[in-house]
């Protein structure tokens, strides 16, 4: 039997290696994306437009504000991105990241990476100084970089079971950044919503932690569950939720910013409610309940309360 050979029109095989350049390019660039960690991004873009909202002079004016929200994004995008270049042996070796993350999956490599890092850092430097003229707005992107990518990631995360809590400053920048690259100074309304992120951070992550502790046993991480234990761990997130709480609660009576309305009252009040309840079960029922829907939960509480600061900034308008 002879096999009939097919040839294909001219323009058609010449296509073929143009749809693979499309879609390796797309590919790479969803990769750059990832490195970003766009959805924590995502979170911090959000906690700084409530801090645009409390401002209140350009809460509706995108076309003033979309810059600056880039340039946030640009900021975190680098520390993110620094993070996964010097973590990527941990992250192999993990496996909530070792084929996730385009470093140990080898889609991306390290130096293309720190390129990649050091354009979104000069991207985020010059929105700040030369659309807002904020120095202090361009000193700050630069920090959060340092901070994170250094200080945290290669010194701290390491060496000490506090970690989080120390290296929660960078994702806790969001209102600070925004503040300081719309008026080039801070005030004490972005810095308290700054205290309700940094104190929201470690049960929020410890409740991850303890769900994937043997994944930082394994990649030699002194994560809270994996030195002191889940007991000292649930303890640790039931007296930062009360902190957590307390703050939020009493915010409205210390900051006239904060008692614009009643949504974020309201719900710094109800789902604060929840949040303690739940720690507290979370500490003294054994066996330990699962710790992800409060993971969860911890994301849908932050989020609720700077929505509620975003509506309560926009309707006072």
């Amino acid at each position: 039997m002879i096999a009939a050979s097919v040839s294909l029109p001219a323009d058609h095989a010449a296509a073929r290696p143009q749809v693979g350049l499309v879609r390796r390019s797309l590919g790479f660039a969803l990769d750059l994306l990832i490195l970003t960690k766009y959805r924590i991004s995502a979170v911090a873009l959000f906690t700084g437009y409530a801090a645009i909202a409390i401002h209140g002079t350009y809460a509706t004016d995108w076309n003033h504000i979309w810059p600056l929200l880039l340039a946030m994004f640009c900021a975190g995008g680098s520390a993110n991105t620094l993070n996964q270049v010097f973590e990527r042996g941990y992250d192999a070796v993990m496996t909530r990241t070792r084929h996730r993350r385009p470093l140990p999956d080898g889609r991306v490599q390290p130096w293309q990476a720190v390129v990649w890092a050091v354009v979104l850092l000069l991207a985020a430097v010059a929105i700040n100084l030369w659309i807002y003229h904020s120095p202090l707005g361009a000193w700050l992107s630069v920090g959060l970089v340092l901070y994170y990518s250094f200080f945290y990631t290669l010194w701290l995360k390491r060496r000490h079971h506090l970690n989080i809590v120390i290296g929660g400053v960078p994702g806790a920048m969001g209102p600070l950044l925004a503040w300081a690259g719309l008026t080039g100074t801070l005030t004490a309304a972005p810095i308290a919503m700054f205290l309700i992120i940094f104190m929201w951070t470690p049960p929020h992550v410890w409740a991850l932690a303890i769900r994937i502790r043997d994944d930082y046993a394994r990649a030699g991480i002194p994560m809270l569950p994996v030195v002191k234990g889940i007991d000292e761990t649930t303890r640790q997130i039931f007296f930062y939720t009360v902190a957590l709480v307390a703050i939020t609660i009493a915010l409205p009576f210390l900051d006239a910013a904060f008692r614009r309305g009643w949504a974020y009252p309201g719900l710094a009040l109800v789902l604060g409610g929840v949040f303690l309840l739940w720690a507290w079960r979370l500490w003294r029922r054994r066996p330990v309940m699962p710790t992800m829907p409060l993971f969860r939960f911890t994301i849908a509480y932050l989020c609720s309360l700077f929505a509620g600061l975003t509506i309560d900034g926009l309707m006072s308008r």
